[in-house]
């Protein structure tokens, strides 16, 4: 997914990592000088460390469809050019902090940013760090982070799905659909409708566990979830998408009293 966006929305940067001690004064990173323009290579001045933060070696930066946005000057954050893009990273723990207790130099860890991560080095606070488990590769620890979180939000904080409850997920087949279906049917236990818009995506995300697909693109949303769980609807829906397939899947493919998310996780709503 990550490589995918970047070859439509990037030109090609190669950052790759120059031979030697990591000590200098300065590192590399993928600089946005000018809005709607490709990235260049930049020397950035190291800063020294707070108390709590974390100097990590990076590997691996995930691309997000925020950085395409970002550094199209349409992400509702607009940092001042020039700017590093990059949410999410993996890499290993170079130096630390002297209050830092949750990781140590060496670690494999994953973080999260408020962009800058597409660099040699990034500075976290330990909390915005996790140890990488020793099956997981940096690699794909570096894609985790967004896609994951925002899964778990939505299912289990927002929504409290429950098992046996039913999910819809839009756009089933990208990086955040593809870990709602994850975590909602091998984590939580709950029967995923993956609704996208190919047949393709569709084999891809009963693939990865979902008990059902519908195919947007070839009928009525509406009509393919009521031929799929009746006149009950479904108890969530996870959209990625908006416009006319958000309509469908809030107002039309619901049962008639259903679990609305916003500020009360457990408010109800009637569709219409």
């Amino acid at each position: 997914m990550a490589s995918s966006l970047w070859g439509r929305c990037f030109s090609r940067v190669c950052l790759c990592r120059r031979a030697g001690p990591s000590g200098g004064r300065h590192y590399r990173a993928a600089l946005c000088t000018e809005l709607q323009r490709p990235l260049a290579i930049g020397e950035v001045a190291r800063r020294p460390l707070g108390p709590h933060e974390v100097r990590v070696d990076v590997h691996f930066c995930g691309v997000n469809f925020a950085d395409i946005l970002v550094c199209r000057g349409q992400y509702q954050g607009r940092p001042h050019v020039p700017f590093t893009p990059g949410m999410e990273f993996s890499g290993t723990v170079l130096e630390t902090g002297t209050d830092v207790s949750t990781v140590k130099e060496g670690d494999g860890v994953l973080g999260v940013s408020h962009f800058n991560g597409m660099a040699e080095e990034y500075i976290a606070d330990q909390k915005a760090l996790w140890r990488i488990p020793e099956r997981v590769s940096l690699r794909e620890a570096a894609a985790l982070p967004v896609s994951y979180g925002t899964a778990i939000m939505a299912l289990e904080q927002r929504a409290r799905t429950r098992p046996g409850e039913t999910v819809l997920v839009t756009a089933a087949a990208g990086a955040t659909g593809l870990a709602v279906i994850d975590v909602a049917t091998h984590v939580l236990q709950a029967k995923v409708i993956a609704a996208a818009g190919s047949d393709e995506k569709c084999k891809l995300a009963m693939q990865r566990g979902a008990q059902s697909s519908v195919n947007y693109r070839q009928g009525s949303l509406k009509e393919a979830v009521r031929k799929l769980v009746g006149s009950a609807g479904v108890n969530v829906v996870i959209d990625t998408v908006g416009g006319d397939v958000f309509l469908d899947a809030l107002r039309r493919s619901m049962m008639p009293s259903f679990t609305w998310h916003r500020a009360n996780p457990r408010a109800k709503c009637s569709s219409p």
